[in-house]
């Protein structure tokens, strides 16, 4: 039946339309920011490169206290805020001139990113049946990914355009995006803020040391994953394998189309933290196998890179899936249910603090080794994979029930 194929009424759907229409805009702006701001702003490289670090910083110290304030005066109060405040950034940035004014509201942008998240996972907790939560937040990843290819596509006209007054068209289209979200949540059932219990610690997720050890490794590979097919397919192409440039937007789509339509499909067992660590050791040892794809093919002929590379984005995909749906469930049955806001907040931290790492390590393994590297990279989901599961059961062991105050 068709509604079986759509998020359940209330709520699931309207944070899943919200996050489309967000989503749109934020593609069409992530594809066209580094020309606006190095063509139109005149930022140099450098400039650029300082400002998206100052903003990735300020987004790592700022989520899990920003989570904190999720709990503390709702989700779906949160959630607006940050989407009205984005809305405000973008339209600043038109009025950007130089680094000074980029380098504020890029960590602006960067913090009010990860209250949405934030405030998403903790309103599909309090909102959301537990059977529909992970479902939920599937419908919202591949969401996501069907709203981000919505907007890169859409961006390719002021690409070609490249003038100023186009690069500003997709600003001010990403504020109103940010409105328009905002007045689709301000429709979603509240969820009452949450006070944590008296006499304990406030940012209660960060004393939470088998998460805390869950959130860097999911990070990580988060990270890597999410990398390899960016960053290490099109170096490993160059620098090794001599296969056509095309071979990487190939690669990208098989991995947008299977995350918009098999993430639902992927998910649909997970129901508790228990069932996560069977399909993150799954994840982990399909990603391996797509790196052992890659390192076959190096230095081979045309058509069997062409061949390594499809079947290997295939099966990296569905690896992906797996991993990404251990991910959701684990957070939302880890999480105290008055810090919903602040555990999916430092789950976010875990995924910056894995966009710092991978760039450099993932480099480092394919361009500098090759084959070797690409079999290196695949020992290390090999690792993870075995390593996580391990930690989840001890953050369940240790999972212990407290009760509001």
């Amino acid at each position: 039946m068709l509604s079986s194929s759509l998020p359940a009424r209330g709520t699931p759907r309207i944070l899943v339309f919200a996050t489309l229409v967000n989503t749109v805009g934020n593609g069409a702006f992530l594809a066209t920011a580094t020309l606006f701001l190095t063509r139109s702003v005149g930022l140099t490289p450098t400039q650029l490169a300082l400002a998206l670090s100052l903003a990735a910083g300020a987004g790592m110290l700022l989520s899990t206290p920003m989570g904190y304030v999720v709990d503390h005066i709702g989700p779906r109060t949160a959630q607006m805020v940050a989407l009205v405040v984005l809305a405000a950034a973008y339209c600043g940035l038109c009025f950007a001139r130089d680094l000074g004014t980029v380098v504020p509201l890029a960590c602006l942008i960067a913090v009010g990113d990860s209250v949405v998240k934030a405030a998403n996972g903790a309103m599909i907790a309090g909102a959301v049946p537990p059977a529909d939560r992970v479902r939920t937040r599937a419908f919202l990843r591949s969401t996501t990914n069907a709203g981000i290819a919505l907007g890169t596509l859409a961006a390719g006209v002021p690409l070609l355009l490249d003038t100023r007054a186009a690069y500003l068209a997709v600003l001010l289209g990403n504020a109103a995006t940010c409105v328009g979200a905002a007045l689709i949540v301000r429709r979603a059932t509240p969820v009452a803020p949450v006070r944590a219990p008296s006499g304990g610690p406030k940012l209660i997720a960060l004393r939470d040391r088998p998460f805390l050890t869950f959130v860097l490794l999911d990070g990580l590979v988060a990270a890597l994953y999410n990398d390899m097919l960016s960053l290490a397919l099109p170096l490993w192409l160059v620098a090794h394998a001599g296969g056509p440039a095309v071979l990487v937007s190939a690669a990208l789509l098989v991995n947008t189309i299977g995350c918009v339509t098999l993430q639902v499909w992927a998910a649909r067992n997970l129901h508790t933290a228990a069932d996560a660590p069977r399909a993150n050791r799954r994840g982990a040892l399909l990603v391996a196998a797509s790196c052992v794809l890659f390192a076959l093919a190096t230095d081979a002929p045309a058509a069997l890179i062409g061949a390594a590379v499809l079947g290997a984005a295939a099966v990296h995909v569905l690896g992906e899936l797996w991993l990404s749906g251990a991910s959701f469930v684990t957070v939302f049955d880890l999480a105290r249910d008055w810090a919903q806001g602040q555990y999916q907040a430092v789950h976010q931290t875990g995924r910056q603090v894995g966009n710092l790492i991978s760039p450099p390590l993932i480099t480092a393994l394919v361009v500098g080794w090759g084959a070797p590297g690409w079999l290196c990279l695949g020992a290390l989901f090999v690792t993870t994979g075995l390593v996580t599961p391990v930690v989840i059961r001890w953050a369940l062991a240790r999972r212990e029930p407290v009760a509001c105050a």
